[in-house]
């Protein structure tokens, strides 16, 4: 069987390599062609056309950064129908999102579920992305063996829709969690609390959360570089929360809250930088206040 990967930016890239060492065909394709040559040398297939390489892969693996771009890629590309191709719809979208391509995906003949991870760059290193599988109870146990060449942690939802409303969920915490850590570590510091003290209580309390110690030196040397989920697509994220919360009558106000925060921040030039950015947009600088 033959594989297609269309999008190798941050998660596409070392998700390719995964699949590539686990021993799969693998054909590429990247709009930024820059992007594709080191999976090209690592074994890949590189197209140049989208349509090509659907019309030579058995199932195609979309990781891209919105709906917009998989609907372009998808319908846009040439390619008239999907009669026996298997479209496997990795990226974070809305429910309604995904079921629209679903729907439209069936009508062409072909197959389509979802599939949106948990975790970034060092979990599909060391094969720990959490797999959220939104598909038939046959598409899961058929596929099963592909995600677990980086994933150690298969879980099948229910169906297309259910996975992606489960990791908006999610993703909604890594604001919350990220948003609520950096008020309180901002004003540790702007009344000059001992921060080691602070992190020492709050680790040995139930209010701790893992994240808080991953991104602390983030936030305390103000350095967002090298990030694996930049900002931008945070706020991504958090405009699809808006609209897929509001739709079933969860009241956004403190999603509506913490935008204005990622907005600050990535008018301040942090739009590429790791997502702990928006502690800048939280902590001023002095000359800001």
């Amino acid at each position: 069987m033959k594989l297609g990967l269309i999008g190798t930016g941050l998660m596409g890239a070392p998700l390719a390599k995964k699949i590539l060492d686990a021993g799969y065909e693998l054909n590429v394709y990247n709009r930024t062609k820059t992007k594709v040559l080191e999976i090209e040398k690592y074994g890949g297939k590189v197209y140049s056309e989208i349509n090509q390489l659907i019309k030579e892969s058995d199932a195609i693996i979309l990781i891209l950064s919105n709906y917009d771009a998989i609907y372009e890629t998808l319908f846009d590309s040439g390619v008239n129908e999907f009669d026996s191709k298997i479209i496997i719809q990795m990226s974070t979208i809305a429910p309604n999102e995904s079921i629209e391509l679903h729907n439209k995906i069936l009508k062409l003949r072909g197959e389509y579920f979802e599939a949106p991870v948990l975790g970034s760059i060092p979990q599909i290193v060391n094969g720990e992305l959490i797999v959220l599988v939104g598909s038939e109870i046959e598409q899961f146990e058929k596929w099963k063996k592909l995600f677990a060449s980086f994933s150690n942690n298969i879980l099948h939802v229910g169906e297309v829709g259910k996975a992606a409303a489960m990791k908006l969920a999610l993703n909604q915490l890594i604001i919350s969690e990220t948003v609520a850590f950096s008020m309180s570590l901002g004003f540790v510091r702007e009344n000059e609390l001992d921060v080691n003290q602070f992190m020492d209580i709050l680790r040995n309390s139930a209010l701790y959360a893992s994240t808080f110690d991953k991104k602390l030196d983030n936030m305390l040397n103000r350095d967002f570089s090298n990030p694996n989920f930049p900002l931008k697509h945070l706020l991504k994220d958090l405009d699809l929360m808006l609209g897929s919360f509001g739709e079933k009558n969860i009241n956004t106000s403190s999603l509506k809250g913490a935008r204005k925060v990622l907005v600050e921040a990535i008018e301040k030039g942090f739009s590429d930088q790791d997502y702990s950015a928006l502690y800048n947009g939280i902590h001023r600088f002095k000359d800001e206040t």
